[in-house]
């Protein structure tokens, strides 16, 4: 159990125990190690100054995932304005890439459509894991499958979800 200090501060041993949890959320949703280790210390040091406004209606997980996301929305908005002419056009995104602009409206549609076409189990699995965010063990139980079963799951259906939006030209 995640446990604060009755003085409202994040010890080391909390520190410790979600960094990972932290970090692979980051690393998930921006591709790149370092970024989402950026993107985790600005994390800790948001929470640490504004540990006092934590009023404990959610875990301290939650709290700080939900001020991950916003600074990984932040950085995609700071950096929307700033891709690169190589990036635009050689990147490792499978977001849909239209009048050599990001389309975000125009990527979920594809995605969504793509997602139809893969059979039940791995669509269900790419939906609880990379849509909504769910915790593997989670995900597993609610599909009734193990993990491993699941973790083939998804990669069968990433392999297959890519594989369809490269051939509609989608996937970089």
């Amino acid at each position: 159990m995640i446990a604060r200090s009755k003085n409202n501060r994040i010890d080391e041993a909390t520190i410790r125990e979600l960094e990972p949890t932290l970090v692979g959320y980051a690393r998930r949703r921006v591709g790149s190690a370092d970024v989402a280790a950026d993107l985790v210390q600005d994390t800790w040091i948001a929470a640490l100054r504004n540990i006092d406004s934590f009023a404990g209606r959610s875990s301290l997980r939650t709290w700080l995932v939900s001020i991950l996301r916003r600074k990984i929305v932040d950085l995609y908005r700071r950096d929307r304005n700033n891709v690169s002419f190589t990036e635009e056009h050689h990147g490792d995104s499978w977001i849909p890439r239209l009048d050599g602009r990001i389309d975000d409206e125009a990527a979920v549609q594809e995605v969504g459509k793509a997602l139809e076409h893969l059979p039940e189990k791995e669509r269900e699995a790419i939906t609880y894991i990379d849509v909504l965010d769910l915790e593997r063990e989670e995900a597993a139980s609610k599909m009734r499958v193990t993990r491993n079963h699941l973790r083939v799951l998804l990669h069968r259906g990433r392999l297959k979800l890519r594989a369809t939006l490269e051939s509609r030209d989608l996937a970089a």
